[in-house]
């Protein structure tokens, strides 16, 4: 079998380092066709500032488009979803990416949402309950789609990179879709009919932490480069001592014949693993089993709300809370009727604007898609609802006082952590 090849380059200017990226692939004239249509995917699904690392660099996709443009391509296109319930222009917007790639001599900005003109594409031999996807004619008919992930920590996949990103290039009535059938599986699916020629990872500063949208940047210093998404995802694993095996879409991917993960099948070239090695933190192995004194119902759910909940629990803890409210069921995610044995009460907490039905029968409801950061919180600890800002009394103060907590508490988790991983070494 012939072997993927990743490259992997460590540096200070993203400029040089995608074009030294790209020469260890064979050149960005052999991988870009002259006079041709090209779409970039950019991680652009969340508005939060860029120095958060929650999306994909503004720096990064200005270096991105540069290098490319080198290949003499007809236009450049830059193309996003952003998350359910998120604006993707906005987001273009405040992450600083819409602003960088329109210095950088973009062509077009495209909000895939927005899309009118969609052709409807059959999954053969779907392995989820995706049978088709509504894809935009333009990603179709171009001649390349570079996707250009960050690595950062997820709270409904673990991780997200190159396989995950491609996510965004549907709608969100198809990304709930995705959210009510095996995700991975749905991943995978929508991968084998839209498939990306190049991914080009911005790894300059990857986030761990609570992702996705609560991040914690790290300075890593890399871009990693290859054709095959899976080899590259694997080979960033490796590289902050994440085991595959505790991912679960790799197998899904090799299943579709997506690429390799397998070492012996990966040919590194530029860096290798051992010399950028850093362990990141990456808190969702475990999952929601990771707070067993509650019971969660989460069938249908979208990241945006389990990323939230995820750092509501450890918040929770934060704030000497944990304990108090064990025992609790906690809803998110559509639903006809309530799950089997539960009934409204005060300690059935109902999550995001799904549920938006259910509110007042007798539950704390939390609206918004997501909700607001602190209203699951809130809504868990004062059990009442939480659905429009004005509604909470003294919000900044309370917000400020909520966030010495939560300060303290990662500070704690990050000095156990240092010394956890200095033990190991």
């Amino acid at each position: 079998m012939e072997k993927s090849i990743v490259s992997i380059v460590k540096g200070t200017e993203p400029e040089k380092m995608v074009e030294e990226a790209l020469s260890l692939l064979g050149g960005v004239n052999n991988l870009i066709k002259p006079n041709s249509t090209v779409v970039l995917k950019p991680n652009a699904g969340h508005p939060i500032p860029p120095e958060t690392s929650a999306n994909t660099s503004p720096a990064f996709v200005a270096a991105v488009i540069k290098v490319l443009r080198k290949a003499n391509p007809k236009e450049i296109i830059l193309a996003e979803a952003s998350a359910i319930g998120c604006d993707t222009m906005g987001c273009f917007e405040v992450t600083g990416i819409g602003k960088a790639a329109k210095e950088a001599g973009i062509d077009k900005i495209i909000d895939i949402k927005r899309e009118k003109d969609l052709i409807k594409i059959p999954i053969r031999d779907a392995r989820s309950d995706i049978a088709s996807v509504l894809l935009p004619k333009f990603l179709l008919e171009a001649e390349h789609l570079v996707n250009i992930p960050i690595f950062k920590s997820h709270a409904s996949m673990v991780f997200t990179c190159a396989l995950k990103n491609i996510k965004g290039v549907v709608q969100d009535k198809v990304h709930y879709q995705m959210h009510q059938t095996n995700l991975a599986a749905a991943m995978m699916d929508v991968w084998s009919v839209v498939k990306a020629d190049l991914n080009i990872v911005d790894m300059i500063r990857p986030a761990e932490g609570f992702g996705p949208h609560s991040t914690t940047p790290v300075d890593f210093g890399c871009v990693v480069a290859g054709k095959d998404p899976v080899a590259v995802d694997a080979t960033i694993c490796r590289m902050i001592g994440l085991d595959i095996k505790k991912v679960a879409y790799f197998e899904p991917a090799r299943e579709r014949g997506l690429g390799n993960y397998d070492k012996k099948s990966i040919e590194i070239r530029g860096k290798q693993i051992k010399e950028v090695f850093k362990k990141l933190w990456l808190p969702y192995l475990e999952g929601f089993k990771a707070w067993p004194e509650y019971n969660f119902y989460l069938e249908g759910s979208c990241s945006s709300c389990q990323g939230l909940l995820s750092m509501t629990m450890e918040k929770l803890k934060a704030m000497g809370e944990y304990e108090k409210n064990k025992g609790i069921s906690i809803i998110c995610g559509r639903k006809k009727e309530l799950p089997k044995g539960l009934s409204f009460g005060r300690d059935v907490i109902l999550v995001g604007d799904c549920l938006k039905k259910y509110r007042g029968k007798g539950s704390p409801f939390s609206s918004g898609c997501p909700p607001g950061e602190p209203f699951p919180l809130w809504a868990i600890i004062d059990r009442k609802d939480y659905a429009d800002i004005g509604e909470a009394e003294n919000i900044r103060e309370r917000m400020a006082e909520d966030d010495k907590s939560w300060n303290v508490y990662l500070s704690e988790l990050e000095k156990k952590r240092s010394s956890k991983y200095q033990r190991i070494k």
